[in-house]
């Protein structure tokens, strides 16, 4: 990965939400606007965004149903071989069970159908 060791993802994602939602506009604007902040950063990077993203959505009560679909349609594209080149063995095992439990999760969370994140 170019610029980010994978924690570092983790931590910025877990920072920015946390003063994003300091802001008083709601988890859903802050998820809305996470998944704006840190698109596009880099194809093994992207499924760390997802996870990270989705770990913090599993814990809400509801989650948008577009923000259900596209993070599991993305992480279920996840390709163990294909992130070899930028994370370690053990890095890919962590993220591999990461995933597998957001997508779990998502399966279990209340699907909101209002698009609104205000």
């Amino acid at each position: 990965m170019k610029d980010w060791e994978d924690n570092e993802i983790f931590d910025a994602i877990q920072e920015t939400y946390k003063e994003l939602l300091d802001e008083g506009r709601g988890y859903r604007y802050a998820i809305a606007k996470l998944t704006d902040e840190f698109d596009n950063l880099g194809k093994v990077e992207d499924f760390i965004v997802d996870t990270a993203i989705g770990e913090i959505a599993i814990t809400h009560e509801q989650v948008f149903v577009g923000r259900i679909s596209g993070i599991t349609e993305r992480l279920g594209e996840f390709n163990q071989k294909e992130a070899e080149d930028a994370l370690t063995l053990e890095e890919i095992k962590d993220l591999s069970r990461q995933i597998n439990k957001v997508i779990e999760g998502l399966e279990h969370v209340k699907a909101d159908h209002n698009p609104s994140v205000e």
